[in-house]
């Protein structure tokens, strides 16, 4: 067999078998467990908390209709109009501003009636809606009674409001906070652990629906048209994590 044939066969199976060796090492290392250490368990402890403020509404809005009923749309509308104008006076001269008052369009509904199985029209009714924002709550009372009294027939429920309601909120909102971490203390505390950090915390609520009463319920004197207290809710969720026990 001629010797350079078998000088290239010899450098080639020692080439096979570095290979081979290199393979093996490999599958070795791939063989080998893990040794990232495994974190231990964090504990942790879930409470709620809950807190309120009240305070009396300072600031009240107001809806009423302006309505007349007949045949005659234009005279309708003029004394519509009429009645509105004399609002809209003794309004400005209560020191509302016009930012705060919003006069809608007149709007006109035809009134039917049915007879012997037909439809008859006995008229039109026609319709002006006024709504009035009023800072100092204390002056509706005084122009409800007024606008009763020239031509109004027709008024919604007053919606009472908190001028500093965010600010109210944000106290009760911490009180709330306040409450959860006092009470996931006293459980650590009963269980022999302690509080070491917040894990997590979620708000669950949204300010309190302002505060209405029905106009039926409610005299025309001051000494029985109040408004109450408004209350202010807020309420929290809280993840605590614990220390001092396996």
């Amino acid at each position: 067999m001629p010797q350079r044939y078998l000088a290239k066969k010899g450098r080639f199976m020692r080439y096979l078998s570095s290979a081979f060796v290199g393979l093996c090492a490999l599958g070795l290392v791939g063989c080998q467990p893990p040794t990232t250490a495994t974190a231990a368990p964090q504990h942790t402890l879930s409470v709620s908390g809950s807190a309120s403020v009240e305070a009396v509404p300072d600031r009240v809005q107001l809806s009423l209709n302006v309505e007349r009923m007949g045949m005659d749309i234009p005279a309708l509308k003029s004394e519509v109009d009429g009645i509105t104008r004399t609002l809209l006076t003794q309004l400005n001269e209560l020191g509302v501003e016009e930012t705060s008052i919003q006069s809608h369009a007149i709007r006109v509904y035809p009134q039917h009636r049915y007879s012997d199985g037909e439809q008859k029209l006995i008229g039109y009714q026609v319709n002006r809606r006024i709504i009035i924002d009023f800072d100092d709550a204390n002056q509706h009372s005084g122009f409800l009674e007024f606008a009763l009294n020239n031509g109004v027939q027709r008024v919604d429920e007053p919606v009472y409001q908190l001028s500093n309601a965010d600010a109210l909120y944000q106290q009760a909102l911490t009180q709330a906070i306040e409450a959860a971490r006092s009470k996931a203390e006293q459980m650590a505390a009963a269980a022999g652990v302690e509080i070491s950090g917040v894990h997590s915390l979620q708000e669950n609520s949204q300010q309190a629906p302002m505060v209405r009463y029905r106009v039926a319920e409610a005299s025309m004197a001051d000494s029985v048209s109040l408004p109450g207290q408004q209350r202010v809710e807020a309420t929290v969720s809280m993840v605590f994590t614990l220390t001092g026990q396996n």
